[in-house]
């Protein structure tokens, strides 16, 4: 079967005929109803062979004929005697053929074109010889097709199969590479703790048997940081690099907090910033009324203090705001020297004042 089919003629019968006639062409007249999809699909499967096809294509003049379309079309299924559709009409000179129920075949189809296509007459045995012949040729071509499908299947079947014995010798292969690498690494692994215990021989024999500190011992000696329940424990590290450290009761104020480091530690009121190190907080003078408990910092904290000798530096917001007000007084003082200029420029000299209207010293 062909994906593509015959050109069909788009004119009515007579100039089918007529063209056929003169370009000595087979004219192969196809009766379908088209209402009726079945009949244009059985019709499409005959005719769309792929030998039947060429010989269409080369010499057969293809028009469908729908009785139901158009009077001249009815008249020509009836003069054929067409009861039923699908059916195929073969006009040539030697003979017309008509073509419907069970004799509309391949076999059937291709048994009457060759004769006519070839410019001789025929008779049934010669229909015959050749619809053996088209028969043969089509199971020698569907045998063919078997015999390919059945070495298609039988080579992807050995590929499939190779390529399991490859990939199970491949696996096969990685396992014991593996084996061998745990096999190595064990014997690498009982080397090294021969070496170990041989060197924890030698140093008894050097040093002789000495108390191992344990990591429970070592926190033992160091001792941990006690931590009371009702006090905060507070570090102070200042901008300095020093540090300090303090404690105080959870339910103090802040305000405790900050006049022990303006008294202990040297700083200037309102000369200094404190905040939490983590979370990051900073704690300005609405927070001196809170707990120590309700801020963070019990049972310990850490606190950052930044410490000015002079007056804290002005923020960005500050200097912004000082630098407009600086532009504006400005401003404001040019536009009075303009006007006041523009005034006692316009008024008249019998007004001016008497220091206006002197004339100008001698330079000389």
């Amino acid at each position: 079967m062909t994906k593509d089919g015959p050109t069909w003629f788009n004119g009515s019968i007579s100039q089918a005929a007529t063209l056929a006639f003169r370009l000595k062409l087979v004219l192969l007249a196809c009766i379908v109803d088209k209402d009726k999809d079945i009949n244009k699909e059985k019709l499409d499967g005959i005719i769309q062979t792929e030998k039947i096809l060429r010989i269409v294509k080369r010499h057969c003049l293809c028009i469908r004929v729908d009785p139901a379309a158009t009077e001249q079309e009815e008249l020509f299924a009836k003069e054929l005697k067409v009861t039923e559709t699908p059916c195929i009409c073969i006009f040539h000179s030697s003979g017309n053929v008509v073509l419907s129920g069970d004799s509309l075949n391949r076999t059937q189809l291709f048994a009457k074109l060759i004769p006519r296509v070839h410019g001789h007459g025929s008779n049934d045995t010669e229909d015959n010889a050749y619809a053996e012949m088209f028969e043969k040729n089509s199971q020698l071509q569907q045998q063919r097709q078997e015999i390919l499908k059945r070495l298609y299947v039988a080579e992807n079947g050995k590929q499939e199969k190779d390529e399991q014995e490859i990939s199970t010798t491949e696996a096969e292969r990685l396992r014991k590479l593996l084996v061998k690498e745990r096999r190595e690494n064990r014997k690498h692994l009982k080397k090294v703790l021969v070496d170990i215990q041989n060197d924890r021989e030698t140093y008894k024999m050097v040093h002789g048997d000495t108390k191992t500190v344990t990591a429970v011992d070592k926190f033992e000696i160091i001792g941990s940081p006690k931590v009371e329940e009702n006090k905060a424990r507070l570090l102070f590290r200042l901008s300095n690099g020093e540090s300090r450290e303090q404690s105080f009761d959870k339910d103090e104020k802040f305000a405790i907090v900050r006049e022990y480091i303006e008294s202990t530690m040297g700083v200037i009121k309102n000369r200094s910033e404190i905040a939490l190190a983590r979370p990051w907080r900073l704690f300005d003078a609405s927070a001196d009324d809170t707990p120590l408990q309700d801020l963070g910092l019990a049972p310990s904290a850490t606190l950052l203090v930044q410490v000015w000798n002079t007056a804290p530096p002005r923020t960005k917001r500050s200097s912004l705001l000082a630098s407009r007000w600086l532009v504006l007084a400005v401003v404001i003082g040019v536009l009075a020297a303009v006007a006041w200029w523009y005034l006692h420029r316009s008024a008249p000299a019998a007004k001016r004042p008497a220091y206006l209207t002197l004339p100008p010293p001698f330079i000389g």
